[in-house]
């Protein structure tokens, strides 16, 4: 009877060493903490990996033992965080910065306001960043990371972003294509909905801030 409970507890442990440890953890804006919703979190060298959900988090399962999670998002730097999977592993808050092409135009923004070329800064993006940027976001996304810009989401359909420019809302600002105003003539809010493949055809955004 003894040989008998002993044989069930060895095959019981050794079951428990073959399962796998859940490992989650959610992928945010290192600049604004906003939950990057679709991101890729990838197992370096295998072909095993998720995407975030809705709140930026994510679940994989894994074995005991050293990995590497190789995390990306459209104009992010791709980040590569090591982790010792010793039973269930909760990694928290991974914060990707925004990416090279981002910081490039950053640096040129700050030489046009010093030089004050014009009589007010000018935000000027390209067509090759744009594309990089908006990816499968709301066409408001490509400023979100221009001086003196604040964008935020209404609600969970297409066009509900909002665009503040240092503190007025869209109603103050006027938003044109190839010099027309689309600003609503009543409300002046400006539907970005009517514009869903704006960011298709987009050769240049200049931005003026006064």
């Amino acid at each position: 009877m003894n040989k008998f409970v002993a044989t069930l507890l060895l095959a019981a442990f050794a079951l428990a060493g073959y399962a796998q440890n859940m490992v989650k953890g959610k992928v945010a804006d290192a600049e604004t903490g906003e939950p990057l919703i679709g991101a890729s979190v990838m197992v370096k060298g295998t072909d095993q990996g998720t995407v975030t959900d809705l709140d930026g988090m994510f679940e994989l399962r894994l074995d005991n033992g050293a990995y590497t999670l190789v995390i990306s998002y459209t104009g992010y730097e791709t980040t590569e965080v090591p982790v010792n999977v010793k039973g269930e592993t909760d990694l928290g808050t991974i914060e990707v910065g925004f990416g090279a092409v981002g910081l490039s135009e950053v640096e040129v923004i700050a030489s046009v306001a010093i030089d004050r070329r014009t009589p007010v800064a000018v935000t000027s993006l390209k067509g090759d960043y744009i594309a990089e940027v908006v990816g499968n976001q709301e066409f408001p996304e490509v400023l979100r990371k221009t001086p003196s810009v604040y964008v935020t989401k209404q609600g969970g359909g297409f066009g509900d972003s909002r665009i503040n420019v240092r503190g007025f809302d869209q109603r103050n600002t006027a938003v044109m294509i190839n010099g027309v105003p689309v600003n609503d003539m009543e409300n002046g809010w400006v539907y970005w909905s009517n514009w869903a493949g704006l960011s298709d055809v987009t050769s240049r955004i200049d931005y003026q801030r006064g």
